[in-house]
């Protein structure tokens, strides 16, 4: 066992970590940035470790059960469905996410998808870069947003975002999510549904914000698709596997639905033979709705004031599976 609590951060390359070493500092601790690729050096890095910095990777079962040092993981933005977490309970891990970091970053990421769909900026794009001006001029090419239906699935710090937005252009706005309390549709001046196909049957823009777990996995398949309106677009900044990507080609393909717009996907990075990249109704983006320099910053700030907490003796600010506490005696 190390002399002194271990803080490791997992990530693709070596890292100052000048923002927690910020939120660290005066905690007795050793800092440890551990470039990683493969699973074997995931567990070598962090099997020690009182807290884990995580990135992005997988932490399965077995990892959990061989840490008996472990407090507290931490998972740099919004997701964590990477973590095992029945098994970091099991085992007495705290989780927590940096909920809320990037939630402006996300939501105008999806803003500006929905946008660009309305709008037709990708095929207008394309035909002037080609030299195609009269091919595409129409006094009707592009929607207006305002008087449209947006609906938000997922009413989290994100989803939360995205229908304050779309309510600053006049749309209408419908949302589903069962875990948040109906007042909110007061606050937000919006509609709440108690069934997601209504969402679907009615929205003329579907925006994802869910985490990616076994109720939202493939939210969006061929049954929810074909509820949609022939002129509807599905927005993504979530997860990949919340839409069925099959399903989606399958819609586009057979013009069920008017386009979608996706910053992640089932595999990533995705197959650059994948049909979804290449159709002239899908427009696509790296996995980066989050990206902002103040957003990362935000990010790696907090981790590292999670982490002290947790050194500290604290409960941290965000804990993602709050069973452990019983586990712990808290």
């Amino acid at each position: 066992m190390p002399e002194r609590p271990q803080v490791v951060l997992i990530a693709p390359e070596d890292d100052p970590m000048v923002e927690e070493r910020a939120a660290l500092a005066g905690v007795d601790c050793d800092l440890i940035c551990a470039p990683v690729e493969s699973p074997g050096e995931i567990f070598e890095a962090i099997k020690e470790a009182t807290v884990v910095l995580n990135y992005h990777y997988d932490i399965p079962r077995e990892m959990f059960e061989q840490m008996p040092n472990c407090k507290l993981m931490v998972r740099y933005g919004h997701g964590y469905d990477t973590v095992d977490l029945q098994a970091a309970t099991d085992n007495g891990v705290m989780v927590t996410n940096i909920a809320g970091s990037t939630s402006e970053e996300v939501s105008n990421h999806a803003l500006a998808l929905l946008l660009a769909c309305a709008r037709s900026l990708k095929p207008m794009d394309r035909a002037m870069a080609r030299g195609d001006w009269s091919g595409v001029y129409s006094r009707s090419a592009a929607r207006r947003v305002y008087g449209e239906t947006l609906g938000v699935i997922g009413f989290g710090n994100i989803g939360r975002a995205m229908a304050r937005k779309g309510r600053a252009l006049g749309m209408r706005v419908l949302a589903y999510d069962p875990y948040v309390g109906p007042w909110l549709a007061i606050e937000y001046d919006l509609e709440f549904v108690d069934n997601v196909d209504t969402i679907f049957a009615e929205s003329d823009y579907i925006t994802l914000h869910t985490p990616l777990n076994p109720e939202t996995r493939h939210i969006v398949n061929a049954r929810t698709l074909g509820l949609m309106k022939p002129d509807s677009y599905v927005i993504n900044t979530a997860r990949g596997p919340v839409v069925e990507e099959a399903a989606l080609l399958a819609a586009l393909r057979d013009r069920k639905i008017a386009g979608a717009a996706l910053d992640v996907f089932e595999q990533e990075p995705p197959d650059p033979d994948n049909p979804l990249l290449h159709m002239e109704n899908v427009i696509v983006t790296p996995h980066i709705a989050g990206s902002s320099e103040v957003g990362w910053t935000t990010i790696c700030r907090r981790a590292g004031e999670e982490a002290a907490r947790a050194l500290r003796g604290e409960r941290p600010r965000v804990v993602v599976n709050p069973e452990v506490f019983q586990r712990l005696g808290l």
